[in-house]
């Protein structure tokens, strides 16, 4: 699995994800139809890092996210990302960030 681009070239801060207004990341793979939301913050406005795809019916939390602690940077929420991907989705394909305005929150 390769990483095409980084959320660090996405024009978006980690502080504007965290608000979770209207900015949240989108993930894509090159081999699947579906797309996967990451959600930085649960309902009740704590700190989360949960990443979601209701087309592939899979929701999973980073270690982080396990813990409620907040990422530091946009590139240590980036590899965390990519490694969940790894050992959780059955993929061979390569993986894509982008800028989602719609935020969802399941």
């Amino acid at each position: 699995m390769k990483v095409l681009n980084n959320i660090t070239d996405l024009n978006v801060t980690l502080e504007e994800l965290y608000e979770a207004k209207d900015k949240q990341i989108e993930i894509c793979l090159t081999d699947k139809p579906y797309t996967f939301n990451v959600v930085l913050k649960d309902r009740s406005d704590k700190v989360d890092c949960k990443i979601s795809s209701f087309g592939a019916n899979l929701w999973m939390r980073t270690d982080k996210g396990l813990k409620f602690e907040k990422y530091k940077t946009l590139a240590s929420l980036q590899a965390a990302i990519v490694r969940k991907i790894k050992t959780k989705v059955d993929s061979i394909g390569d993986i894509s960030f982008k800028v989602n305005n719609e935020v969802y929150t399941f």
